[in-house]
């Protein structure tokens, strides 16, 4: 006679062997945190692990603890975890919401006197959007970043193209700003001296072309590899900063190529 095991038999019922291998490398990380603060960081470093799943496994193991020292420890991690995470989603909460403000008032810094906008914008306008952004330095962070893709993305879905391109131009400026903020120069580097003017330019100067496209293609490609990459992999400030010297190496390209056909 043959014996069939139910499912209520494992002590995997709602998540695969592979799964729970995964909560368990995770709550004894959490376990050997030094401290505090390491713990802080690994939990918002692993914030989206903490789902039904997590808690589940960890209740598991601290029901199945083999002593009472065990149990206790579980227990304790198991509440101050949970008061980490709730205190990081009201942070991050918080800074959407103070975000979302500042987006709003650089993005008003761009229109007229009548309250709208002209695009493509005058310069005037630009002028004082990026005004705007220097006055709130300290809050160009990710929430705002987040904010700004997001009301992109329901820009374009409702078709309105023109505060598509206002963002986009928020994100530039941002970019402009963040890049040719960072580094400093080396004694006599024509090309880096000049790449960072670039930056901050809104279009092409004659002096572009004085420092060869060559060396100017090496400054950005070596500002890529030390700035961008060294940001938090998938971040919206990596993204953002990415894209932004993309394309400069697009205006590069075409102002050479331009030079050379006249």
């Amino acid at each position: 006679m043959s014996v069939r095991a139910s499912s209520s038999d494992a002590d995997v019922t709602t998540s695969s062997l592979s799964e729970v291998a995964a909560l368990d490398k995770l709550i004894d990380l959490l376990r050997g945190a030094n401290g505090h603060q390491q713990l802080t960081q690994l939990v918002a470093e692993n914030l989206l692990a903490f789902d039904q799943k997590f808690w589940i496994r960890l209740a598991s193991r601290s029901d199945t603890a083999q002593s009472t020292a065990e149990k206790e420890n579980l227990t304790n991690l198991a509440n101050t975890v949970m008061k980490i995470v709730d205190a990081i989603v009201k942070k991050t909460n918080n800074e959407l919401a103070d975000s979302g403000r500042m987006l709003q008032e650089i993005l008003a810094a761009g229109a007229n006197e009548r309250g709208e906008w002209e695009l493509p914008l005058p310069a005037d306008r630009v002028a004082a959007m990026r005004a705007a952004l220097d006055a709130r330095a300290e809050h160009l962070n990710e929430a705002l970043l987040s904010n700004a893709f997001a009301w992109m993305r329901k820009a374009s879905e409702d078709s309105l193209d023109g505060m598509v391109a206002l963002l986009q131009k928020v994100l530039q400026l941002y970019a402009g700003k963040v890049l040719s903020a960072a580094g400093t120069p080396q004694d006599g580097d024509a090309a880096e001296s000049a790449l960072r003017r670039l930056i901050a330019a809104e279009e092409e100067q004659a002096w572009l072309l004085q420092v060869g496209e060559e060396a100017m293609l090496a400054a950005l490609r070596k500002k890529m590899e030390l700035l961008v990459l060294s940001l938090p992999s998938g971040s919206y400030a990596q993204r953002v900063q990415a894209e932004y010297l993309k394309e400069l190496e697009t205006r590069i390209q075409a102002a050479f190529q331009a030079a050379n056909a006249s």
